[in-house]
Formats: structure tokens, sequence, C-alpha cells
């Protein structure tokens, strides 16, 4: 069976001429615009169904999903001629591109405690996190999106927060996506993930307003581009909250693909896909896309984080030695130097998951999986400390204030995200 992915080709901001208005009345107006039924009719009247989010999937071959905040369509057929009808419906607004394999970096794991380790300071001196705790300043009023393997909302590190979690099964039907309270997979990553974010006594931002979207299963570390766009999706519909509208907002992405796992004959159509849909995070939502470059060593870089619109993230020890795993090289879109910046990515202690006596356990681990989460918070530090300050202009300021590491090369971009 066929499917393909159609992302829209112009920002509605740029559509709608929104630029010039503040970022809370621009997503306001784009979530108006969200509403669309022309294209639809259409692809129901070549045969098609639309799967309804409050419906159950049909079983029919034939199918579309409709996910409108993203800015994408979803179409599935095992009919080539249905499959050309559809493409003729949706082009040229949108581009058409393959569904793709994603997935996480491997991150090692070092040692685990069945309690956590007492220590003055769970980040040295240099990130300013302790600078940011004397003033007050925790990440309180920014909302950070995490798409990972999930994470175990009642650790002791993330208990007391409430989450707006949402899973996404390997076939994203409507009545399978569930929102429900927050849970890992087996090997913990989701939950480390999150509590170096925003955990009670280990996370950089512990005062950050959090959603959690599963989609990644922890055996393979793989997931799709289909999944990946409906917890984007969803994410981005939590806009037509009121309470969320002003909010700065940083989506963490420790997963990506390679080139070498596409045919070379879809390379540009998934490249110019990807740009697509990131432009729609930042130029029609501000939000900033915090993204770990991957643990492939140098010379190797890691997509979307080597998209401009992307923060793409180094890992370095709290010796400030850049990661031997960590990734580093060209970008293959803009033939700059990866990564943007360096964040703590080496034997970090965080919250690893539950036993069967219910205790939480904690776990030291490596990658830029850890280092991303890191970024992820003190960039919720600063946008806290600085109201109105968010998207492409907070990823500025973080390269503006990196803390510079002399001799490490281009290993580490601008050098350590810190809070200053």
């Amino acid at each position: 069976m066929g499917k393909f992915i159609a992302v829209r080709r112009r920002s509605r901001a740029e559509q709608l001429r929104l630029e010039a208005l503040p970022y809370e009345d621009r997503r306001l107006r784009i979530m108006q615009e969200v509403p669309e039924t022309t294209r639809s009719e259409a692809l129901q009247r070549i045969g098609l169904q639309k799967v309804e989010p409050e419906e159950r999937a049909p079983d029919e071959e034939n199918k579309f999903q409709r996910l409108g905040y993203a800015g994408v369509y979803v179409v599935e057929t095992h009919d080539a001629d249905k499959a050309q009808q559809a493409r003729e419906v949706l082009e040229p607004e949108y581009h058409i591109m393959p569904d793709i394999d994603m997935g996480l970096p491997w991150a090692t794991q070092s040692h685990v405690y069945e309690r956590r380790p007492r220590r003055d300071s769970y980040w040295p001196e240099e990130s300013g996190v302790a600078e940011a705790r004397a003033r007050g300043i925790t990440g309180k009023g920014v909302l950070v999106g995490i798409l990972d393997t999930g994470c175990d909302a009642d650790h002791l590190e993330l208990r007391d927060k409430e989450i707006d979690f949402c899973y996404v099964p390997l076939k994203p039907t409507p009545e399978a996506v569930r929102t429900v309270r927050g849970f890992d997979d087996t090997n913990g990553h989701g939950t480390h993930v999150t509590s170096i974010v925003a955990g009670k006594n280990v996370g950089v931002a512990p005062g950050v307003d959090l959603m959690v979207a599963s989609v990644i299963e922890s055996e393979t570390v793989k997931t799709s581009l289909e999944r990946v766009i409906v917890a984007l999706d969803w994410m981005l519909s939590q806009f037509q909250l009121d309470s969320n509208a002003d909010k700065a907002t940083i989506l963490n992405l420790s997963l990506g693909f390679r080139q070498d796992w596409i045919e070379v004959t879809q390379i540009e159509s998934v490249l110019d896909g990807m740009k697509l849909l990131l432009s729609t995070l930042v130029v029609d939502f501000d939000v900033l896309p915090v993204v770990a470059i991957g643990n492939d060593g140098p010379g190797t870089v890691r997509a979307p984080g080597y998209f401009p619109e992307c923060l793409s993230v180094g890992a370095v020890g709290f010796d400030l030695e850049p990661a031997w795993f960590s990734s580093s090289g060209l970008s293959p879109v803009t033939g700059e130097p990866e990564p943007d910046i360096a964040g703590y990515g080496v034997r970090v202690l965080a919250a690893l998951e539950r036993d069967a006596q219910r205790r939480s356990l904690y776990a030291e681990k490596s990658g830029t999986s850890m280092a991303t989460p890191y970024v992820t918070g003190i960039a919720a530090l600063v946008a806290a400390a600085n109201p109105g300050l968010q998207g492409a202009r907070l990823r500025q300021h973080l390269l503006d204030h990196a803390l510079r590491l002399d001799g490490v090369g281009e290993r580490v971009g601008a050098g350590l995200a810190r809070f200053t």
C-alpha cells in the first residue's frame, strides 16, 4: 500500500500577511484559519475516506488524514489512479514527500542508582543554573514540548507536575492516539530527557509547562515521520488555549535521520518537505526546535538538526571537552558547520524509571540526547527571564551568550549553552 505526506508550501503567516503581528496574535489568527474543507471534499470525491479524529479509523484501504495545525495531509491508498488523483488535488499548494523512518541516536548508560545521589549542585557553575535559581527563575510560563519514548509521570522527579501527554502508536489512527497519564517505554530514555529539562531536583528548568508525546519504540528506537507529524499537530493544537497563546515555546527533539537511510531519488523531496514543516513551527508559531545533531562522531550529522530553523546540539563532558561520539560536520542544506551549540551530554544524572517496588531509579546516561534537553532547559530559563523573547530571537540570544570553548574547533559550535 502506498503512503505519502503532503506538506503546505507557504506558511499561513506569509499567506495571510501576519508576520508583523505579535506572536500571540499571530497564533490566534492562524488557529482561526485551520478549518478547511475544500481539498478534503475533493479527496473524498475521488474515493478516499477521511479519517476523522472523533471516529474509529475505517478499515478502508483508501483513506487520508488532515493534520490541519501542522499543515499536512497523509494519504494512504493501494490504488495508483487514486494516488495520482490525490496528488493532483493537493499540488501545487502542497509539497509531496514520502513517509520515512526516523530514530533516536543511541545513548549509553553507565550507572543506575536506587535513590538519587545527593549533590550540592547537579549543574556546574558555568551553566548559570545556580544564578537563575538565585533570581527565582525556573522556567515558569514557558511551554516545552518533548517528542521521545514518553515519560514516567509518577517518577519522583516528575510526579508533582501536570504533564500533557499523548501516545502516538505505530499506526497512528485517531482512535489509537491517546491522551493519558504519562508512561515510558522500557528503556527510560524519554523519562531521562524529560527530567533533565524539568525534574524537581535534577532538572535545569523545573518550572516549565510540559507537553510530552511518546512516538518512539524502545526496542528499535525507531519511529516514522507520520508519527512525528501527528505528535506535532497535537502539540500545535494546544495554542487554541488562551493560556498558551502568549507562552514562549520550545520543542525538544532527540530524534532524526541520516541521509544514507533514504533512497537517493527521494532525498531532495525529503529535505524540501522537512524545511516546510520546520517553517510551520518557526514562522507560524514562533516555536524554537532544539535538536540533537547525533552520536555518529565527526563527519556525520543528522536531520532535522542541520536545518537553519533548528538549534542543533552537540555534547561535551563536564570537563567541557567534546564527547567522542558527538556528531559534527557541514550541513547538507546550508554548507555551514554543525552543531550550533553544545550542552552537557556525558554521564548526565537524571531520572530513569521505577522498579517493581515502585522505587524511583536514576541513571547516568551519555549522548546528544542528554545534551539537547540541557540546552532546552537553558533556553526555557532565558525565555522566562526575558518575556517576549522566543523563536528565532531566542535562538540567536543563546548563540550570542554561549560560553566560548577555545581549542576544540567547530565540534561545539558557539560553545556551551548557559543562562546569563
